[in-house]
């Protein structure tokens, strides 16, 4: 059976497998989040930025710059 874990940011419970891993930074400290792919679309959509980078639970996190902006997002496969 598969383990589950609740989403960090709605309490929703899903497989391990499914959750996805967010970084931000919130002053000089690095914020990291699992969150369902419903809250991960939310806050891609309510970010600046959006850059693929190595997770540290997940082999791919995104990296959100907060704030407003043109909601830029930069494929993993697309680093210059």
């Amino acid at each position: 059976m598969d383990d589950t874990s609740s989403c960090m940011r709605c309490d929703r419970e899903l497989p391990k497998r499914r959750l996805k891993e967010v970084v931000h930074e919130e002053g000089r400290m690095r914020i990291r989040q699992l969150v369902c792919p419903n809250c991960l679309d939310q806050i891609m959509n309510e970010s600046g930025r959006v850059r693929g980078v190595v997770g540290t639970k997940k082999a791919a996190a995104a990296h959100i710059d907060r704030g407003p902006g043109t909601g830029e997002r930069q494929s993993m496969g697309q680093r210059s």
